[in-house]
């Protein structure tokens, strides 16, 4: 069993460390922030993880409901500014689990994509750079009648939700294997809503043919679709087991409703701008695909004595998707994570969870960066009889600062977002409960 265990260790350590896909969201229990490596586990959780293992808890009703708690900073600095947002999100999930003899059911509603609620009060880098951009065009810059274009006064607020419900089956097949077959359906709302104000010298030829300083929209994109949930369960013996799934790609269209009652006409350029220029799926009436890429996920867990190891991966089949027309490289997830029995009534667990979303630099802009990251969790199972049990549990994401690359915007001009530092940090603390009939 150890020569088996440290075999997929090495496979999955020879791997580039890449991870998580540009709106999937793994954690889905407690039992992840305190250890992400959950595809190889035996567990309620399982509904979500691993539901081919589910034949191996034993027969009963379970219901497991997890509050996930977070504290979330996203900024983005350019020069001397800083335009950032902080929000306290909460996402519920919740697991209900029929076991009897070789058949179990199963259940999952969670908030399974997205992101929180941020309101960037000073405005996003993106418009700042407008102004810089448009400054460029002018042939008196540096003179007392330069344009000086700037962002003066700024209030963005963005939210993603993809809001996720699976119900399946499992059958155990024969001593070692197990398959499960399940179906999903996923609800999706994107929001942006957002204000600037310009300042800009109305003596400068640019600045004569501007008609307005303001711009406003709000807006509100929605899509729902259907997917399938595969998975294979390997229970080598009562210490090694090997999980494996598969997410199908949900295919999500979205269509925007928005309104943008303020714009600036740029008569120099015979061109009325709004925010949905810089952001186009905004739009009112745009719509399109952006889709739930696949989702490959494999796991093992090995019991030595109170220890039991874990190790998994997961591979983002984001280029076979189509998500807003961008192109992005594949994501994958290298995990490992340790449990260890105290006594019987508490578990420590711990874990690492290796990110690289498979976003390009070329792909960051204000109202998404996706940006690779390192995972650090840890947490306590308190089993206090045979039907109650508590998991409690904290973690840290530290997400690798980038920069994005310039992008072409008016009149040969860029929007040199290479100048653009994004910048973000989660902490989370998770609360969970199963409950067992």
């Amino acid at each position: 069993m150890k020569r088996i265990f440290l075999f997929v260790l090495v496979i999955c350590t020879s791997m580039i460390v890449n991870s998580a896909s540009i709106d999937y969201l793994m954690n889905n229990s407690a039992a992840y922030l305190g250890n992400p490596s959950q595809a190889g586990i035996i567990s309620v959780d399982g509904a979500f993880y691993n539901p081919a293992g589910l034949t191996q808890l034993e027969d009963g009703t379970y219901i497991n409901i997890n509050g996930l708690f977070s504290g979330v900073e996203e900024s983005m600095n350019l020069s001397d500014k800083k335009f950032d947002a902080k929000d306290y999100p909460m996402a519920p999930s919740f697991n209900l689990v029929y076991k009897k003899d070789k058949s179990a059911f199963y259940l999952n509603t969670s908030v399974i994509a997205g992101g929180p609620h941020l309101n960037f009060k000073s405005g996003v880098a993106g418009l700042e750079l407008a102004a810089q951009a448009f400054n460029k065009l002018d042939p008196l810059a540096g003179t007392v009648r330069a344009l000086d274009a700037e962002l003066k006064n700024g209030d963005f607020e963005g939210e993603n939700r993809y809001y996720q419900g699976i119900i399946g089956g499992t059958y155990q097949l024969n001593r070692v294997l197990s398959v499960s077959l399940g179906g999903k359906y996923v609800y999706s709302v994107r929001k942006l809503e957002g204000d600037a104000e310009y300042s800009f010298y109305k003596g400068n030829p640019i600045g004569a043919s501007i008609n307005g300083n303001e711009l406003h929209i709000k807006s509100k994109r929605e899509a729902d679709g259907f997917g399938g949930v595969l998975g294979l369960n390997i229970r080598v013996n009562e210490n090694l087991n090997i999980g494996m799934k598969y997410d199908t790609p949900v295919k999500l269209t979205f269509d925007t409703n928005a309104t943008e009652d303020k714009k600036m006409y740029i008569g120099a350029l015979g061109k009325n701008l709004g925010i949905s220029d810089f952001y186009p799926t905004y739009k009112d009436g745009y719509s399109g695909r952006r889709d739930l890429p696949g989702v490959l996920s494999l796991g093992i867990s090995g019991k030595v004595n109170r220890f039991t190891l874990m190790a998994g991966y997961n591979r983002y089949f984001n280029k076979a998707a189509n998500i807003d027309n961008v192109d992005y490289d594949d994501g994958n997830e290298v995990n490992f994570g340790l449990m260890y029995d105290i006594n019987e009534k508490f578990t420590w667990t711990a874990g690492v969870n290796f990110a690289d979303t498979g976003a390009k630099k070329s792909s960051y802009n204000d109202v998404e960066f996706s940006l690779n990251s390192q995972f650090y969790g840890t947490g306590v199972i308190y089993k206090h009889d045979e039907k109650n049990e508590f998991t409690f549990s904290v973690s840290y994401i530290h997400y690798d600062s980038e920069n994005g690359e310039d992008e072409n915007f008016l009149a040969g001009t860029k929007l040199e977002k290479s100048k653009v530092t994004y910048k973000k940090g989660i902490i989370g603390m998770g609360i969970g409960y199963t409950y067992k009939f």
